[in-house]
């Protein structure tokens, strides 16, 4: 129970940490988003190696009523500056679930949260901030050619760093094919989700590939 509440706390930290770099104009609003984003996911990640899977799932629940009751009494500002239709949010805390639902092994639950925290966040910062001259629209949501570059980087990372660990359960040869194969096919699924459904759709397909390697399939 006392790890329960250290990783609820945890949350709650990086959230009140967010409000404070955009009070004191550290940060501006769409960069505050994604400090939320990427700094929240990165512990998450780690909760496997901390909390039994159904404490994950209960506190993936308490962070859905959350995100609910935030969105009709707004109590931290972390989504004010999206001036898109999205439900990011509600996908954020789904994957949480899902991914429980998913494995019970820890590094696939670490590898597909690091995607949704690290890879679609540093995209979204890269792009926001130096992407400006190359976009292009998907489903009339503008994208960046940085942005996704940097989305397709930072998978190659998170799995050529991170998939050893599970060296058990995944052959070299899946490895090499996950190495090759996957950045790339999350990059469009990133590109092609919208509304924020990229969210749950990218750490979901991480853990489904990598328990299809796990049983050999290629």
């Amino acid at each position: 129970m006392v790890k329960v509440a250290i990783c609820v706390l945890g949350v709650f930290s990086l959230l009140v940490a967010g409000e404070l770099l955009a009070r004191y104009k550290i940060l501006n609003s769409e960069n505050r988003r994604k400090f939320v984003h990427i700094t929240v996911g990165s512990f998450i990640a780690s909760w496997p190696w901390l909390i039994s899977w159904q404490a994950i799932q209960v506190v993936g629940v308490c962070m859905l009523a959350v995100v609910a009751i935030n969105q009709q009494w707004p109590i931290f500002g972390f989504n004010k500056s999206v001036r898109r239709v999205t439900h990011g949010d509600y996908f954020y805390a789904l994957a949480i679930l899902a991914c429980t639902l998913l494995t019970s092994n820890k590094v696939f639950f670490a590898l597909a949260i690091l995607h949704l925290a690290l890879a679609d966040g540093f995209a979204a910062l890269v792009g926001i901030n130096f992407g400006k001259y190359w976009k292009y629209q998907v489903f009339h949501q503008t994208k960046t050619v940085l942005g996704s570059m940097a989305f397709w980087l930072t998978s190659l990372l998170i799995l050529g760093f991170g998939t050893p660990f599970a060296h058990d359960h995944i052959a070299f040869n899946s490895y090499a094919v996950i190495l090759l194969a996957l950045p790339p096919l999350l990059t469009l699924l990133e590109n092609l989700s919208v509304y924020g459904v990229d969210n749950l759709v990218i750490p979901v397909v991480v853990i489904l590939v990598l328990r299809l390697a796990e049983r050999g399939t290629f």
